[in-house]
């Protein structure tokens, strides 16, 4: 089937036309400061910038909509500061909040109409697994807080707008108990978390670690499925793979292996949400500006989040179309490949044999 390409954050086609389209943020160093100055000046500069996000975030969406693009993961950072405990900002009672609340419904509405699914990607600071409880209880706080948001946009509380995060949690020593460990931490912060978290958790495979493809899928989605009766869909990330590869033996497990095998983590009457890019000649976990081809097929509808630095200009390339980016695509370099040894080694260290892995995949 053809790939449907999903555009991340950012327009960089729109960008080009006006550097005024691009998300606000504000420090909160700053917003202290503005507070001083004059009574509740911070939180007036505070609600111009979200809503001047809010309103990017629909015309980016009307963006997706001339130029055949089918799904947008919403910017994470739309509301600067709102989820800082110690600021102790509501957004239902924070300057323009009416029309802060119109707008986020607005966005709802604009991409259900338009038949544009939406995904939110929350921060790498968001850590289930850590084992500090301050930093637990910051990542509920955020992710309720996302939910929440797209709850009042309209959208129906399942995968279909996923909420994708990172075990973001390695362990030098991964032993299955240290792993089943790490898993059972997150189960227990994720359950602390909200309903309509629950129902949209998705978790991705990591470029390091030991959180490739195969332990994933061994221990957040099987081992959680038989331990909490939990069934965790998994994000595919083709370069996080490529990075972090697993082995059956003296095999690489394939990209075509990992898609189905993730794939079929997800809800029948849900399309999986994945992440297509590249990396650079020269680093190659960050993303290169162009993806380098396309999507291998499948024979189930996938949606492939586009994460390279051109954002809609590499979907535009993709879809075969001629749009003028601000930056070339680089040359292709030739690289020495690692000897199968060398990356026998290292995933040795970091991944565990599962049979019953094995037995999945077909080895």
């Amino acid at each position: 089937m053809t790939a449907t390409y999903g555009l991340t954050c950012i327009s960089e086609i729109l960008k080009k036309k006006d550097k005024t389209l691009a998300f606000k943020t504000l420090t909160k160093s700053r917003f202290i400061e503005l507070e001083k100055r004059k009574e509740k000046w911070g939180e007036q500069t505070l609600s111009e910038r979200i809503i001047h996000n809010l309103k990017l975030t629909s015309t980016i969406i009307e963006h997706c909509r001339q130029n055949e693009i089918e799904h947008y993961r919403l910017s994470s950072s739309l509301f600067p500061l709102v989820t800082d405990k110690s600021l102790e900002l509501n957004l239902a009672t924070i300057k323009e909040a009416n029309q802060i609340f119109n707008l986020i419904k607005k966005i709802g509405e604009t991409a259900s109409t338009n038949d544009i699914s939406l995904s939110l990607h929350p921060s790498q600071y968001n850590v289930l697994a850590s084992e500090r409880s301050d930093v637990v209880a910051n990542t509920i706080r955020e992710l309720d807080f996302q939910a929440h948001i797209l709850d009042l946009m309209g959208l129906p509380a399942d995968y279909s707008n996923p909420i994708n995060i990172h075990p973001s949690v390695s362990t030098k020593d991964p032993t299955e108990g240290n792993l089943k460990a790490i898993a059972d931490r997150f189960y227990d912060g994720m359950v602390r978390c909200n309903d309509s978290v629950l129902k949209r958790l998705v978790i991705e495979n990591d470029d390091k670690g030991c959180w490739n493809c195969m332990n994933l899928f061994v221990y957040f989605h099987q081992y959680m499925g038989h331990q909490h009766r939990h069934i965790m869909p998994l994000t595919y990330d083709n370069l996080h793979d490529k990075c972090n590869p697993s082995m059956l033996q003296t095999t690489t497990v394939t990209m075509e292996q990992n898609i189905d095998a993730f794939a079929k983590t997800w809800p029948d009457n849900v399309t999986p949400v994945f992440h297509w890019s590249n990396g650079k000649p020269d680093n190659k976990r960050s993303h290169a500006d162009f993806a380098d081809g396309h999507p291998p097929e499948y024979d189930r509808p996938l949606i492939w989040e586009v994460e390279v630095k051109q954002k809609d200009f590499a979907i535009a390339k993709l879809q075969g179309k001629t749009v003028t980016s601000k930056k070339k695509t680089p040359p292709k370099t030739s690289k020495t490949k690692p000897s199968v040894k060398k990356i026998l080694q290292k995933i040795e260290k970091a991944a565990p044999k599962s049979t019953t892995f094995n037995h999945l995949y077909g080895q």
